[in-house]
């Protein structure tokens, strides 16, 4: 049972410094950070660490913007996000519907320079491209600047069916009239009731090979 604990450990480490690696090799973007990164998977409550780029640092007026499965909002309570000295909660009838063809981009680009589509926010939800998804935004960590150092926040979806993807926004400089970073559509947080397909086969085919691996050094210690 420890070895297969362990060796599960080491699946999530080589996944995440994947994921992490891969944003950042942009590292001389201007963009936000949320740990652990899609496809990790983050069961609720969900602690998340939230940062920049060094190109980025700092970025000013953070916004949450979340965005869940049909499902999850007809079984929503309500989402509850929270930080060392404060949180604010989501209620059901702060959710939009973000439906229709060709697919429709949030948040508003009269607020906004950056824009996730529909079918992007489905399709990492698991779900067609051509799904509908509900989303909602609103200002978060009571307006504190984010920095190339983490810090951390947690998500509580009070859902029947949870299932939700979490970026962030924000500003390059205090005086813009606009948002212009943003966690890139292709790394939101994750948050789900349990352990994802996308993880659970990833994990399988890596702690396959870490095993072989170990039992072939085993044999050979003999």
């Amino acid at each position: 049972m420890k070895t297969k604990i362990i060796l599960f450990t080491l699946v999530i480490a080589m996944l995440s410094l994947a994921s992490a690696q891969n944003v950042l090799a942009g590292v001389n973007h201007s963009i936000i950070i949320i740990g652990p990164q899609y496809p990790l998977t983050v069961n609720t409550p969900a602690l998340f660490n939230i940062s920049t780029t060094p190109a980025s640092d700092p970025t000013y007026d953070p916004h949450i913007l979340l965005a869940m499965t049909v499902a999850c909002y007809n079984g929503l309570t309500d989402v509850v996000v929270s930080w060392t000295g404060g949180s604010i909660t989501f209620a059901k009838s702060d959710f939009q519907l973000l439906a229709g063809s060709p697919p429709p981009k949030v948040p508003s680009d009269t607020v906004s320079e950056l824009q996730y589509d529909r079918s992007n926010l489905a399709t990492h939800l698991g779900e067609a491209g051509s799904a509908n998804v509900y989303w909602a935004m609103a200002p978060f960590l009571g307006g504190a600047q984010l920095h190339a150092t983490a810090q951390e926040f947690t998500v509580t979806v009070h859902s029947t069916s949870p299932k939700m993807l979490v970026y962030a926004l924000g500003k390059a400089s205090a005086t813009d009239t606009k948002l212009n970073r943003w966690v890139p559509p292709t790394n939101p947080g994750f948050v789900v009731p349990e352990l994802g397909p996308v993880l659970l086969a990833s994990a399988s085919m890596i702690a396959l090979g870490l095993y072989a691996a170990t039992r072939k050094k085993t044999t050979l210690l003999k």
